[in-house]
């Protein structure tokens, strides 16, 4: 790992360790030390009322197609980070070449979304927000056809939500809508009920130190930004042999000792249905925050029994469905937990 990397990664460590053990400490808090938050319009006029029309049956607008698929959740000294997911088509953000432009292809667009609590008979507006941004691709690998993931960010707290988001072109003044049902678990009531839990379980291709902390909102294509981290993910996670994701993610409900460190053993094997194809030695974190790169095997070991008698040989590992399974021991407060992560191995 590069100082770059190592410096990034201490001081996400600082912050998410701080907001552990002090979720660990807190007490529960009172209903009346809550404060109704009205969100401040900072969206179009027209902008509003599109989203607003369409949120009772979400409806969309299409004339810039694009939805949101997936989202992670990340932790965040006092919040959480959602990162919402969404894949769309060159043509359909209408790139393209100008003087200025250079040797490249690009587009200026603008996301309007509101937020909503989604707990109730009728959602309630918490929120809305906007953000600018330019991408480009360089001309020698712009295909109109082709797609690129596109992340949005945004803290909150835990709770059950409406997404309504507007995707506008500068240009073009092209603009389309779409709705998105989400929620971020109480991680806190972990140290509550004694049981473990986890935020989402990220497999990265690479991250960057950037250098100042991540504004919020933001739109970015290809990466997401957390905190200090430029991170890109894995996002359809498919993997070819040899490949070695970071993968990355926060216990909640750890107990720590006296010198605030928490004493986990943790047991990573990748598994085709539940036969194990790979068992990778266990590893212990005195940290409820984790980072492990995980090495997709190439090949597995099989048992071989012919007229030349019994041996092991290595036979290489067809394409097809796969999964990583994570199995959490809290070696102090003695919780256990399982995660799995499925995903698609590509052997050309």
């Amino acid at each position: 790992m590069n100082l770059k990397k190592f410096f990034a990664l201490s001081l996400i460590l600082i912050l998410t360790l701080t907001l552990a053990f002090n979720l660990a400490q807190a007490e529960p808090q009172k209903k009346d030390q809550k404060k109704e938050q009205k969100a401040k319009t900072t969206l179009p006029t027209d902008v509003k009322a599109l989203l607003e029309q369409g949120l009772a049956t979400r409806q969309v607008k299409p004339d810039l197609p694009f939805s949101f698929d997936g989202h992670y959740i990340l932790p965040a000294r006092g919040t959480y980070i959602a990162i919402f997911v969404t894949k769309i088509k060159n043509a359909d953000l209408e790139y393209a070449q100008s003087v200025s432009s250079g040797n490249s292809f690009q587009t200026e667009s603008d996301i309007f979304f509101q937020i909503y609590q989604n707990d109730g008979p009728t959602p309630k507006l918490v929120t809305e927000n906007k953000a600018y941004s330019q991408f480009s691709v360089p001309a020698e690998e712009y295909n109109p056809e082709g797609e690129s993931y596109y992340y949005l960010g945004y803290p909150l707290p835990s709770g059950k939500y409406i997404l309504a988001a507007a995707l506008g072109n500068r240009k073009t003044k092209k603009i389309g809508t779409t709705y998105y049902e989400f929620e971020i678990p109480r991680y806190e009531d972990s140290y509550k009920n004694g049981q473990m839990e986890t935020t989402s379980l990220l497999l990265l291709k690479n991250y960057e130190q950037l250098d100042a902390a991540e504004n919020y909102p933001n739109f970015h294509k290809d990466y997401f930004g957390w905190m200090i981290l430029k991170a890109y993910p894995y996002t359809e996670m498919r993997f070819k042999p040899n490949d070695q994701p970071t993968l990355m993610f926060m216990i909640y409900g750890t107990k720590f000792d006296e010198s605030q460190k928490a004493s986990l053993e943790i047991n990573f094997d990748i598994r085709k249905g539940e036969t194990k194809i790979v068992a990778f030695t266990p590893m212990t974190y005195e940290s409820p925050f984790i980072e492990q790169p995980i090495p997709i095997p190439s090949s597995k070991q099989v048992k071989v029994t012919d007229d030349k008698g019994e041996r092991i040989e290595n036979r290489s590992l067809e394409a097809g469905g796969y999964e990583l399974v994570i199995s959490i021991k809290d070696k102090i407060g003695g919780g256990t937990l399982e995660k799995r992560i499925p995903f698609e191995l590509v052997v050309e």
